[in-house]
């Protein structure tokens, strides 16, 4: 699933006031998050909230959902026809690093041409995502590009990371002499 755009059930964040589903009852409406927290601290931590959610296009950021909690990793997306046509120009040069622009041709499954919302990520658990009509797929090296972007944004330290890369190539040299 790596790379690919498919559509998904996404939630959207929770947020105050807070409406917690009941079975006998009308919804719990909460002002903000201090009693699901103190409920938290008595072993009291999960909850059913009502939020919520859209179909909406994502691109998948990983091959396959992580397996102990059955989810995707995937990124928003946004036409690039609901920007401004200041952002739509500054998306569609590469100048805003928070924005990568796709063409329509690369997601013939899509109407139109979108952007990755770098600053999106979204999980997704796999029984809301269409798997089986993939809209499109970005290619290895515009991945990467969104994978870079995506780290930096986030500021990760992946010294380790690049560490490990470098000793893996210095090894591969001497073994090729």
């Amino acid at each position: 699933m790596r790379g690919a755009v498919v559509w998904a059930v996404v939630p959207f964040v929770p947020e105050a006031p807070f409406s917690i589903f009941r079975a006998d009852a009308a919804p719990l409406e909460l002002p903000d998050a201090v009693p699901l927290c103190k409920a938290a601290q008595r072993s009291e931590s999960e909850f059913r909230f009502l939020v919520r959610a859209k179909a909406r296009p994502v691109l998948v950021l990983s091959d396959a959902p992580d397996p102990r909690v059955d989810e995707h990793f995937a990124l928003r997306l946004v036409r690039l026809s609901e920007l401004s046509l200041e952002a739509r120009a500054r998306a569609v040069s590469g100048g805003d690093p928070l924005l990568f622009p796709v063409p329509g041709e690369k997601v013939p499954g899509l109407a139109e041409a979108f952007a990755v919302m770098i600053a999106a990520p979204v999980r997704v658990h796999r029984s809301a995502v269409d798997s089986e009509n993939v809209l499109g797929r970005l290619g290895a090296s515009e991945l990467r590009i969104v994978h870079e972007r995506f780290a930096k944004l986030h500021q990760l330290d992946l010294s380790n990371l690049v560490r490990e890369e470098i000793n893996r190539l210095k090894e591969l040299a001497r073994r090729r002499g």
